[in-house]
Formats: structure tokens, C-alpha cells, sequence
């Protein structure tokens, strides 16, 4: 299977040139060339998510707005193809001290952030797959650690010994604390190929040099990964977002 993780840039950062209208159609080809069995995407509002539905169709959409529990403020949202899973079950919690509190912030956070899941069920294999995507906060440390504490913590609640799938924008870069607290104890492995480059954040243009890895896909023992691709489709002067798209193959 192909997963990717995308941060699609929210529709309304003043970006002028770069403003979600100008540049969606070039993002969805990206997607489309990418095929991904399941998408993470972080930052969709409302109205993004009914543009890449509409362009997607063959693929369902989980995930909950973080500022309600419904479709208010950012999604991090889930597609994944409908012709190959089943939706078994999904859910969303918040970034927080009280998870289950929709709209809720601890920590040091500087806005809401939430975490969105389904559990699949492969219609050819029968066998069961958890996907868990999330954006951390971009400003606070203590809360980009507590997030990772709570992720692995809600993934082993959640997912159990099942095969999972931990990806998003987590605004952290390997030597951070939080990723430490993913990865340790090998429950999750990162994706990252070192034959790629290392980073996954750059701003919209093409000639920054100012990049960062902060989109990650994680995996769990039950899975085998194949291959690790950083999408730098451009065109010429500027990317489709301000982060780039990563997939990477995967195997039961």
C-alpha cells in the first residue's frame, strides 16, 4: 500500500500568489500522481476538504474539525480508497490534558490541535490496519512532548498489538524530544529514507534553502516498508503547498 502525509496549507493564509485557488489544482494532480492508498492532510478547512472530496472521489474522508468536534477550524483529515477498505471504526482526540474534550488546549499549545483515526479492514485480506494522523503546535516544546507522550499513549489504547500507521505534520525535527518519545522502545519506526532529502518544510518557493523534516510517517513491527518519496513537483518557482507531500510503501 501507499501512504502519504501532506500539509496542505490552510485556505486562508494570505499568500497571495500561492492562495489556495490558484494553486489546488496543481496539489490534487500531485496526489493523483502519487495514488496513495491512504492520505494524511493537515490544515484543511471546511472548504478545502469539500474541494479535494470532489476531486477524490473514489476515496471516503474521516476526521473532525478541531475547534468543535465537527467541521469547525482545521481537519486533519483521513482518505483512504473505498474500493479497498472497509471503515471498521474512527474517532478523533484532542492534543490536551482532557482528549475527549472537543476544542480543548494544554500545555504550552498556542491554538487546538486534534488527532483524527480509523481502523480499516483490507476487503481483500481481511486483515485490520489502524491510521492515526495529526498536526502538533507549531510554538509550544512542552506541548509537542506531551503530544507524542499522548499519541503513543491513545495508539496503545486504541490500536492495541494491531498494525498501525502514526503520520502528520509534528513540527518537530528528529533531534526533538517528541521524536524520541515515538520512537523509542520501537513500537513506531520512522519511514525516512536517508537516499532522500532530509527535509519536508520549506515555504512555497522552490530556491528556499531554510527547510526542516517535521512530516513524518510512522509504522508499526507488523509492517515492512519498500520505498520512502519526497514530492517536489514544482513549477519552476513554487511548490503546490508550503510543506511537501511524503509517501512511502508499505507491506503487511
Amino acid at each position: 500500500m501507499v501512504v502519504m502525509t501532506y500539509n496542505i496549507r490552510n485556505s486562508n493564509a494570505p499568500d497571495g500568489e500561492n492562495k489556495w485557488n490558484l494553486r489546488k489544482e496543481k496539489l490534487i494532480a500531485l496526489i493523483k500522481k502519487a495514488n496513495p492508498d491512504i492520505l494524511g492532510t493537515q490544515e484543511v478547512l471546511p472548504k478545502q476538504r469539500k474541494d479535494l472530496k470532489k476531486a477524490l472521489p473514489e476515496y471516503h474522508v474521516d476526521g473532525a474539525g478541531r475547534n468543535n468536534g465537527k467541521h469547525a477550524g482545521e481537519h486533519s483529515c483521513i482518505f483512504f480508497k473505498q474500493e479497498q477498505y472497509e471503515r471498521i471504526a474512527s474517532g478523533n482526540f484532542w492534543l490536551s490534558e482532557t482528549p475527549d474534550v472537543p476544542g480543548s488546549k494544554s500545555w504550552d499549545a498556542a491554538i487546538t490541535r486534534i488527532c483524527s483515526w480509523v481502523k480499516l479492514k483490507d476487503k481483500k485480506t481481511g486483515k485490520m490496519l489502524f491510521a492515526f494522523n495529526t498536526h502538533f503546535d507549531h510554538k509550544g516544546k512542552t506541548a509537542r512532548l506531551e503530544s507524542a507522550r499522548l499519541v503513543m499513549k491513545m495508539i496503545d489504547s486504541i490500536a492495541a498489538d494491531e498494525a498501525t500507521i502514526s503520520m502528520g505534520d509534528f513540527n518537530f525535527t528528529p533531534d526533538a524530544a517528541g521524536y524520541n518519545k515515538i520512537v523509542e522502545g520501537n513500537i513506531l519506526s520512522d519511514a525516512y529514507d536517508i537516499a532522500q532529502p532530509n527535509f519536508t518544510a520549506c515555504g512555497f518557493e522552490v530556491a528556499n534553502n531554510n527547510c526542516s523534516r517535521i512530516d513524518y510517517i510512522f509504522y508499526s513491527k507488523h509492517i515492512k516498508k519498500s520505498s520512502y518519496t519526497l514530492h517536489t513537483d514544482n513549477n519552476g518557482k513554487y511548490y503546490p503547498s508550503d510543506h511537501l507531500a511524503v509517501s512511502c510503501n508499505l507491506d503487511f
